[in-house]
């Protein structure tokens, strides 16, 4: 036999003093530390809604947790998002980012390489102002019907007002559309090139 296996359960976080003799001699190295920690005993705060463009900062609290390495990320729509983590004293953390679009941000919390009870959290994210996207704001194919979006409207669809107007100065009849979510779909179809 070329070994032996031992095991043990850790039943609370901290460091574990671990000896051990062949032949009534200590190995080498003994005593080892086993560093007992509990992912399930990292606590997040609660998230506020956020602004776009202004720091949203929540609190992350792994005083119980025992030693380890904390890892947070955020993203929008799969995008990383710079975070910044500020050490507060006994392993407690304040954590904060700007949000750089209107959409759920997406922040995920390991200890460990653990998940953390809760993660993936969810922070919501307004804008202050309404946000127009998509393709056509650039360049529409002719004759195909083409559309961009608009989030974050606090109004509603009779609040919205759209003129698409072609390369002769002419009117090109746009309909607006509720998408639901304080978005709203804007569809048009240029009939002259330019």
């Amino acid at each position: 036999h070329s070994g032996f296996t031992a095991e043990f359960t850790p039943r609370e976080v901290g460091p574990h003093s671990i000896s051990v003799e062949y032949n009534g001699h200590p190995v080498s190295g003994t005593p080892f530390i086993a560093k007992a920690y509990d992912a399930k005993r990292v606590y997040v705060g609660p998230l506020p809604q956020g602004h776009v463009g202004k720091p949203l900062q929540f609190t992350v609290d792994a005083s119980q947790a025992g030693e380890g390495n904390l890892e947070i990320t955020i993203s929008a729509q799969g995008v990383n998002i710079p975070t910044q983590v500020h050490p507060q004293g006994n392993a407690k953390f304040a954590v904060s980012f700007v949000p750089i679009e209107p959409v759920d941000h997406v922040i995920s919390i390991y200890f460990n390489k653990e998940a953390v009870p809760g993660s993936l959290f969810i922070a919501p994210v307004v804008g202050d102002f309404p946000l127009v996207t998509g393709s056509s704001l650039s360049h529409a194919p002719l004759g195909v019907d083409s559309y961009f979006t608009m989030s974050n409207v606090a109004g509603s669809l009779d609040d919205i007002e759209v003129n698409v107007e072609g390369p002769s100065g002419q009117s090109v009849p746009a309909q607006v559309k509720d998408a639901g979510g304080q978005t709203f779909k804007v569809e048009f179809c240029p009939r002259v090139v330019g």
